[in-house]
């Protein structure tokens, strides 16, 4: 498990984000998969230390998967593990080429969210405010999202495709937050 001198290890967890259990056979896949998805890491992106995170999400969306389809448990979970945690590095290393560098450190202070307990307050309050404010559907939807489910997986709970439900939730925050520059203004 070292990768370029160094062990990583990533925290096998019974359990997801979500509180869901994970499948016994899949995290036993990931476990003997984990060398060869470190070496992997390396070889995309040059560091080791994003594949723990990419190893825990790709975990969880193969438990939850086969949940789902209600698969039996076998010893032979390799594949979907490698697949999902492949995908899931692939949108990584993309993620990371799209990233812009924006100045020094002295730019990126002024850029800093403020820490203070005011602003937290403030935040977390706008949130609420949205929240009231969305309907029944979007609110279970924004729930559903800040669980760690996919958009296809709330597309198949609500039974219509992923474009109408991703669609019609940001349709509704966009309108919300319009309402709310015009009441400001």
């Amino acid at each position: 498990m070292a990768c370029a001198g160094r062990v990583f290890v990533w925290w096998d967890r019974d359990c997801d984000s979500g509180g869901r259990p994970i499948r016994s056979d899949v995290r036993t896949a990931g476990r003997e998969l984990w060398e060869q998805t470190c070496h992997q890491t390396m070889a995309a992106i040059d560091e080791c230390g994003p594949a723990a995170e990419l190893m825990e999400n790709a975990i969880a969306q193969v438990s939850r998967y086969l949940d789902r389809i209600h698969a039996p448990f076998d010893s032979r979970k390799h594949g979907l593990v490698m697949v999902a945690f492949c995908r899931a590095l692939r949108r990584y290393r993309a993620k990371l080429a799209r990233l812009e560098l924006v100045g020094g450190p002295e730019q990126l202070a002024e850029r800093a969210p403020s820490q203070s307990w005011i602003a937290q307050a403030d935040a977390r309050l706008e949130l609420e405010n949205l929240v009231r404010r969305l309907s029944a559907r979007n609110a279970e939807i924004l729930m559903l999202r800040a669980a760690g489910h996919e958009w296809k997986e709330i597309a198949s709970l609500f039974g219509t495709s992923v474009a109408a439900v991703r669609n019609g939730f940001w349709r509704e925050i966009d309108r919300l937050r319009w309402n709310s520059a015009r009441i400001e203004a």
